[in-house]
This record gives C-alpha cells, sequence and structure tokens, in this order.
C-alpha cells in the first residue's frame, strides 16, 4: 500500500510540475527572441563603432563585450555573435552594429553600455 501511495504522489507531482506541451511554448519564445531584434521604433540604429572585443565573465559564465574608444562597453546580442567574435579578442576592430533599445541577453545585465548586434566587422589590427 505504501508504494501505490508514492507512486501515485510521483505521477501527479510530475504531471503537475511538467504540464502537456510546455516545450513547445519554451522552443517557440526562444527562437521568436533570437530572429526578432526590433527596436522601439521599428527603425534599426545602425552605427559604425571602433574597438576591442573582450571577455568579462568567469567560465561557463562568460560574455563578450566591445569597448570602444572612447571606454564604453557594449554587450553583444545574440549569443551566437557573442561565440564568433571570441576568436577576435583583444584585435582592433571597425564594427557595424545595431543599436538595440532594450538591454538583452547575460553580458547586458553586467555591462553599463548598450546592447548591440553586430552585422559586419572589419580587422584592423
Amino acid at each position: 500500500m505504501k508504494h501505490i501511495f508514492f507512486i501515485l504522489v510521483f505521477i501527479f507531482t510530475a504531471f503537475s510540475i511538467f504540464p502537456e506541451g510546455i516545450r513547445e511554448r519554451v522552443n517557440t519564445n526562444t527562437v521568436n527572441q533570437s530572429e526578432n531584434l526590433p527596436t522601439s521604433n521599428g527603425e534599426e540604429n545602425i552605427v559604425k563603432i571602433t574597438g576591442k572585443v573582450e571577455i568579462y565573465g568567469n567560465e561557463p559564465f562568460t560574455y563578450v563585450g566591445i569597448v570602444d574608444q572612447n571606454d564604453i562597453i557594449y554587450s553583444v546580442y545574440p549569443p551566437e555573435k557573442e561565440n564568433e567574435l571570441k576568436r577576435l579578442q583583444g584585435r582592433l576592430i571597425e564594427f557595424t552594429v545595431i543599436l538595440l533599445d532594450e538591454p538583452r541577453g547575460y553580458g547586458s545585465l553586467y555591462l553599463k553600455g548598450k546592447t548591440v548586434t553586430p552585422v559586419t566587422w572589419m580587422i584592423l589590427r
């Protein structure tokens, strides 16, 4: 009798914690956030930044920032762009970026500048 009681409690707990369809909603929201990079007014604020790529944090929680020549540190979003820029750490680069109006990603919690999405870049040194 005790075993049946514990099995029933486990099953009901599992159904309440993992409701049907939760994985579909989570995956849809994650894909939509990484594909759509809107600004509040619907326009893209494209600017050029000359600076260096720096990596902040400790493994496994690292994030990439771009330090421009005026010592403003921009956080990079989405994470796919961060992974591409990690290889360019410390080099002087001219970036063409989209300035995002609202902070996004892990790095924006700690870096004081705006959040940017790099579109293109050219290595200067």
